[in-house]
C-alpha cells in the first residue's frame, strides 16, 4: 500500500513535470519517504526510540511538505503518510491534532492550486483514507504480532485464575473430611481407657472418612467431581449422626444448575464443619427449600455461644464462600442468632449461566479487544471513505441524476456487500459462495459501465481485494489484475488526461490491497482470539493434570496411612493400649500434614524431602507389619530430582499398601555417577499391580520420571515379587 502511493506519486511527477531530473529528484525523496515508513514506523513490534523517532519524524516532515512547492498538485496528498505517522508515534490527543492540521493543509493547498471546493473535499478524503490506512494497517499488524507474542501469558494467567478454583474446590471436597480425622482421632485417644466401645466407634468413623476421602482424590485424579446434593446431604447427616448428633434435614428442591448446586453443596459442607468443630453440640436442624427461583438453606445448632468461629482447617472458607454466592447474586450471612445458636442462612438465586465461566470468559477476550474493534472501525471508516470518494469522483464527470443515482445504489450494495459479509470475520464460504459473492460484485461494478459507459465510477479494487482474499493465490492474482487492467480500458473513452487514467488505475491497486489486507487482519484478530482461547484452555487442561497427578500423589499415601493406623489401632487397643496412644497421635499428624499438602497442590509443585519420606516411608510400612528393608546411598541432588524421587517413594509403598498381600519390601536408593537408582521390591503382589501401567499412579510416575529426563519401569520379577524402577539423571 505504502508503495502503491509514493509509485501513483512518482507517475504523477513524470507526466505533469516533463523531465528527467524533478523526476529523479521525486524518485530519491519518495524511496527515502518509502523507507521510513516501512523500515522504521510500521515494522511491527519494534521499538520506536524516541530521541531518534522524532529526528526521523522531522526527516518526513521536510519530504512531505518542501518538495510540494517544486511538484505542485502531484505531491500534496504526500503528508498523508505523515498524518499517518504522528497518529502512531505521538500520544493520542496531539497525535490527533497534528494530523488534523496535516489534513487541513492538504485541504487548503489543493484548493489554492485548483481553485475547487470538490477537488479540494475530494482530496482531503482520500488523505485522511491513507492517514487511516498508515495508522490503522500498522497498528493493527503490531498488536496482531503483539497478541501471538503474549499468548504464553494468557495462558499463565488462566492457570493462575485455575489454581484459585483448585484450591476452592479442594477445600469444599477434602476440608471437611480432613479437618473431621484429627479431633476424632484425640477424642479417640481420650476414650480408650474410660469409653473402649466408644473409641472403637470413633475409629469407625475416622475409617469411613478416610476412605471416603480417598474416593474423592481418585475421582479428582480422573476428573473433577460432579457435586450430588442428594449424596452430599445423606453423608453430613450420616457424619452428624455418628457425632451424636441429633440431626434433622428438611429438602425441598427441584433439580438445580451445576454451579448452583456446587455452591450450595460447598455451603452445606462447610456449615456442618463449623458445627462438627464444637463438640457440646447436641442438635441441629437443616433445611434447604427452594420459592420459585430463590433457593435456601439454613443450619441451626444449639450449643454454640458468642462469637461464631470458624472450623478448624476452613481457614477463610466462610469468607470465600461469601465470594463464591455473591457472584452468583446471592447472599450468605453466619453467625450466632438471638438465642446464642450457630445460624447459617444462603439465599441464592437460581439461574442456568455459569457466571464462574462467564467471568472467565468475558477476561480471556478482554486483551484482544482492542484489536478487534480497530479492525471494525477501521474497516468501517475506510470502506465508508471508498463510498464518498466514488461519489465525489463521480460528481467531478457528471450531475446526471440518474449516473448518479444507480451509481450511488451500486456502489453502496457492494460496499455494504463487502463489509457485512465479505469482510466480516468468521465468516465461512464453501466454493460456490466463493463464486456467487464475486459474480455479485462484479455485477454491482460493471453495471453501471453498461448503463452509462460516458461516465463510470465504481470501487472495483473491491472486487480486485475480494478476488485476492477468496480464489486461490493465482486465480485470484489474475482477477486481480484483470480488474485492473479494466479500469484504463473502460475509462479511455471518457478520462481525456492520462494523470487521470494513471490516477484510477492507481486508486483500484491501493484499494484492493487495503481490501484485502484489512480483511485478512481482521479475519487473523477472530482466529488469533480463538487460538488464544484455545492455547489457555490447554494450559489449564495441563494444569488440571498436573494438580490431579500432585493430589494423587501427595495424599494417597497420607489416607492410606490414615487408615491403615487407624485398622491397627482397632487391634492394639486390647493388647497394648500404650501404641494405641502412640498410632492415634500419629494419625493426627498425618491428618494435618494431608490438610497442607492440599494448600501446596493448589499452589503449585512441592518441594518433597527424599529423607523425610523414607523415614515416613518406614514408618508406614513397619505399622502395616511389613518387614521393610531401606538402603539409601545417594549424595546432594537437585530440588527437581529430589522431589520426583520421593515423590515415587510415596506413591511406590502407596501401591505396596494397597495391593500387597505380602510381609516383605525393600527400598534402595543408588546413585552411580550421573545417574540415580531408586527401587522398591515387594512380594506377595495382587491382581491389581500386575500390569506395568496399571493405575492413575503408575502413569502419572511415568509421567513424572520422563519430566527431568529419566525412565520408569514395574513389572514382575521372575521369582513373582514386583519391582518399580526410577532411572533418573542426577
Amino acid at each position: 500500500m505504502f508503495f502503491g502511493i509514493c509509485l501513483f506519486a512518482f507517475l504523477s511527477v513524470v507526466v505533469t513535470q516533463k523531465a528527467l531530473w524533478p523526476s529523479l529528484q521525486a524518485a530519491v525523496y519518495l524511496l527515502i519517504l518509502l523507507m521510513l515508513q516501512v523500515v522504521y514506523f510500521s515494522r511491527p513490534g519494534a521499538p520506536l526510540r524516541l530521541p531518534l523517532t522524532y529526528a526521523v519524524v522531522a526527516v518526513q516532515v521536510y519530504l512531505a511538505f518542501i518538495p510540494m512547492e517544486q511538484f505542485g498538485e502531484s505531491w500534496v496528498s504526500m503528508p498523508a503518510l505523515l498524518a499517518g505517522t504522528v497518529l502512531l508515534v505521538l500520544p493520542p490527543a496531539l497525535g490527533v491534532a497534528a494530523a488534523v492540521s496535516i489534513l487541513f493543509i492538504i485541504c487548503r493547498t489543493e484548493y489554492l492550486l485548483t481553485g475547487s471546493l470538490l477537488d479540494a473535499v475530494y482530496t482531503t478524503l482520500g488523505s485522511l483514507g491513507a492517514t487511516l490506512e498508515v495508522f490503522g494497517l500498522t497498528r493493527l499488524a503490531g498488536l496482531i504480532t503483539s497478541l501471538h507474542e503474549a499468548r504464553s501469558e494468557l495462558g499463565r494467567a488462566a492457570v493462575a485464575k485455575e489454581r484459585t478454583r483448585f484450591a476452592r474446590d479442594l477445600h469444599d471436597l477434602l476440608g471437611l473430611s480432613l479437618a473431621t480425622i484429627g479431633p476424632k482421632s484425640a477424642q479417640a485417644r481420650r476414650m480408650l481407657d474410660t469409653d473402649p466401645d466408644r473409641a472403637r466407634a470413633e475409629l469407625a468413623e475416622i475409617i469411613r472418612v478416610s476412605r471416603h476421602a480417598l474416593a474423592d482424590v481418585r475421582l479428582i485424579a480422573s476428573g473433577y467431581r460432579e457435586m450430588s446434593l442428594h449424596d452430599e446431604s445423606r453423608a453430613v447427616e450420616s457424619l452428624l449422626a455418628a457425632s451424636n448428633v441429633d440431626v434433622r434435614m428438611e429438602l425441598n428442591h427441584s433439580e438445580l444448575p451445576a454451579n448452583i448446586r456446587s455452591v450450595v453443596v460447598a455451603v452445606l459442607r462447610a456449615g456442618v464443619a463449623n458445627v462438627l468443630d464444637h463438640t457440646s453440640v447436641a442438635r441441629c436442624e437443616i433445611a434447604m427449600r427452594q420459592a420459585g427461583r430463590t433457593v435456601t438453606l439454613d443450619i441451626l445448632s444449639d450449643g454454640v455461644s458468642g462469637r461464631c468461629e470458624i472450623a478448624p482447617g476452613e481457614g477463610e472458607g466462610f469468607d470465600v464462600l461469601t465470594e463464591r454466592v455473591s457472584a452468583l447474586g446471592g447472599e450468605l450471612t453466619v453467625g450466632p442468632d438471638p438465642d446464642g445458636r450457630f445460624g447459617l442462612h444462603l439465599v441464592i438465586p437460581v439461574t442456568t449461566d455459569d457466571v464462574d465461566l462467564k467471568v472467565e470468559s468475558d477476561e480471556i477476550e478482554q486483551v484482544p479487544r482492542m484489536a478487534t474493534l480497530l479492525a471494525t472501525g477501521l474497516m468501517n471508516t475506510v470502506f465508508a471513505l471508498f463510498f464518498i470518494a466514488a461519489m465525489l469522483h463521480l460528481a467531478l464527470i457528471t450531475r446526471a441524476p440518474e449516473v448518479l443515482t444507480v451509481s450511488a445504489v451500486c456502489v453502496a450494495g457492494l460496499v455494504a456487500l463487502q463489509l457485512f459479509y465479505v469482510s466480516k470475520p468468521g465468516a465461512r464460504f464453501t466454493t460456490v459462495k466463493k463464486y456467487a459473492v464475486i459474480a455479485v460484485q462484479a455485477v454491482l461494478v460493471y453495471l453501471p459501465y453498461a448503463l452509462f459507459p460516458h461516465a463510470w465510477v465504481s470501487a472495483p479494487g473491491l472486487l480486485a481485494g475480494t478476488m485476492l482474499f477468496l480464489l486461490r493465490p493465482a486465480l485470484g492474482w489474475v482477477g486481480f489484475v484483470a480488474v485492473v487492467v479494466s479500469v484504463p480500458i473502460a475509462q479511455q473513452g471518457f478520462e481525456g488526461e492520462l494523470v487521470g487514467i494513471v490516477f484510477n488505475v492507481g486508486a483500484t491497486v491501493i484499494t484492493g490491497f487495503v481490501t484485502y489486507g484489512l480483511t485478512w487482519m481482521a479475519r487473523a484478530v477472530s482466529e488469533l482470539r480463538a487460538a488464544r482461547r484455545e492455547l489457555a484452555e490447554a494450559a489449564v487442561a495441563e494444569e488440571r493434570m498436573r494438580f490431579a497427578r500432585d493430589l494423587h500423589d501427595l495424599l494417597g499415601l497420607s489416607l492410606s496411612a490414615i487408615t491403615l493406623k487407624t485398622e491397627l489401632t482397632q487391634r492394639l487397643m486390647k493388647v497394648d493400649p500404650a501404641r494405641a496412644r502412640t498410632e492415634l497421635m500419629e494419625i493426627v499428624g498425618i491428618s494435618r500434614l494431608a490438610l497442607a499438602d492440599v494448600r501446596l497442590v493448589a499452589s503449585g509443585y512441592r518441594d518433597l524431602s527424599l529423607n523425610e519420606e523414607s523415614r515416613s516411608a518406614e514408618s508406614v510400612l513397619a505399622a502395616a507389619d511389613v518387614d521393610v528393608r531401606m538402603d539409601l546411598h545417594y549424595g546432594e541432588l537437585p530440588v527437581e530430582v529430589r522431589t520426583v524421587l520421593a515423590t515415587v517413594l510415596r506413591e511406590g509403598v502407596t501401591n505396596v499398601l494397597r495391593h500387597s498381600k505380602g510381609a516383605r519390601c525393600e527400598i534402595s536408593v543408588r546413585q552411580h555417577e550421573n545417574m540415580v537408582v531408586l527401587e522398591i521390591v515387594n512380594d506377595g503382589v495382587g491382581e491389581a499391580e500386575t500390569g506395568a501401567g496399571s493405575g492413575n499412579g503408575i502413569r502419572n510416575l511415568s509421567d513424572r520420571v520422563a519430566m527431568v529426563g529419566g525412565k520408569l519401569t514395574a513389572g514382575l520379577d521372575s521369582d513373582g515379587s514386583f519391582r518399580l524402577r526410577a532411572l533418573v539423571p542426577a
